[in-house]
């Protein structure tokens, strides 16, 4: 067992303990809510995706104008795992992660409730320029950096398995996305899965892109959820539609083109290289990507999911899926707004992705 899971099964049960003891009737509005997200490793305030423009644009602050609540955000280096940690301690109200670290942290007990999609994660496999590495075949017998315990150890995992090799083939090295630069640059490591961060060193000559979720499909894109504690949902309902409702304006101002330049800017303050962040969406449609509903695609996505983690032991329990799931929120956030021609209800992908 990781340090982190033991750190999440420690506080988890004062955790539950508090839940049972939470207030039976809903408060108007809480004092503060705490959000939390992914960072980048950089050590910047800021983040991505689309709690990053809620916050960068007042989508969210806006929504509790004229309120006592207080909103505070976090970006955190250990990203997904850490956030666990944060949400068993008590630390976090909302939280935008990865789905491993969801799946991880649910299965694990951590009562959480899935309530908006934050949009996609780029996955990139980078290779130094000096090996012959062109495919995720070519990576037995080397070193392999990946931030473990993140949804890109997931689609790292997923690359291997369909290329026919498995961890024993590899020898795994738990980097953070901006450790990996380091490593890479230094020739420490042969290769590593990752983020747009990638890009800087194949600009720089370093590295060679073998791998990119984006010529594979949506299907291959990481991705994950927007995530509210039990107890604070159950405390403060009307502060769970506010949030959605803020999270909905923010998709929709992402879904305007002529935001696409302030977009990239303020996702920029994460550490992320401007010039990466234009490479990783070029020719994607952010109308498309950053739908934020909970539909048959992204529930289907947590299906398999949660299939592939039990498959590979990193959960033993069940997850009632149906359960975890919070779509009306969005979905009424959407109704209210009239933005419904913006962001469709999609089926379930039929077709897994290849590698």
């Amino acid at each position: 067992m990781t340090l982190w899971k033991s750190l999440v099964g420690v506080a988890l049960s004062a955790l539950i303990v508090s839940g049972a003891q939470a207030q039976t009737a809903p408060a108007a509005q809480p004092d503060t809510i705490r959000f939390g997200g992914f960072g980048q490793g950089f050590g910047q305030p800021y983040g991505l995706a689309l709690l990053a423009i809620a916050q960068g644009k007042g989508f969210l602050a806006d929504e509790f104008k004229g309120t006592p609540t207080k909103l505070t955000f976090e970006y955190f280096t250990g990203t997904g795992p850490a956030i666990n940690e944060a949400i068993a301690n008590r630390r976090l109200d909302f939280a935008q992660y990865g789905a491993l670290p969801n799946i991880v942290g649910k299965a694990a007990g951590l009562p959480t409730r899935l309530v908006a999609s934050y949009g996609p994660t780029t996955v990139f496999a980078a290779a130094r320029a000096d090996l012959p590495i062109h495919s995720f075949k070519d990576l037995a017998g080397k070193r392999v950096a990946v931030a473990k315990g993140t949804v890109l150890h997931w689609a790292f995992l997923k690359g291997l398995e369909a290329n026919g090799l498995t961890l024993n083939d590899v020898t795994l090295l738990d980097l953070s996305t901006a450790d990996q630069l380091a490593a890479l640059a230094a020739g420490s490591i042969d290769a590593a899965v990752g983020t747009s961060t990638l890009l800087a060193l194949r600009d720089k000559g370093a590295v060679k892109i073998f791998y990119s979720s984006n010529d594979v499909g949506p299907k291959a894109a990481g991705f994950g959820a927007i995530a509210v504690t039990e107890a604070f949902e159950k405390a403060y309902p009307d502060a769970v539609r506010r949030v959605a409702r803020g999270l909905v304006r923010s998709a929709a101002w992402l879904a305007e083109d002529s935001h696409r330049d302030e977009a990239l800017t303020i996702w920029s303050k994460s550490g992320v290289a401007l010039s990466s962040l234009k490479a990783e969406f070029d020719g994607v449609a952010f109308k498309t990507v950053f739908n934020p509903r909970i539909d048959p695609f992204l529930v289907d996505q947590y299906r398999d999911a949660i299939a592939f983690s039990k498959a590979q032991k990193l959960i033993r329990a069940d997850i009632d899926l149906k359960q975890w799931v919070a779509p009306s929120y969005v979905d009424d956030a959407i109704n209210q707004l009239g933005v419904a021609a913006l962001f469709p209800v999609r089926p379930a992908a039929p077709s897994a992705a290849s590698y």
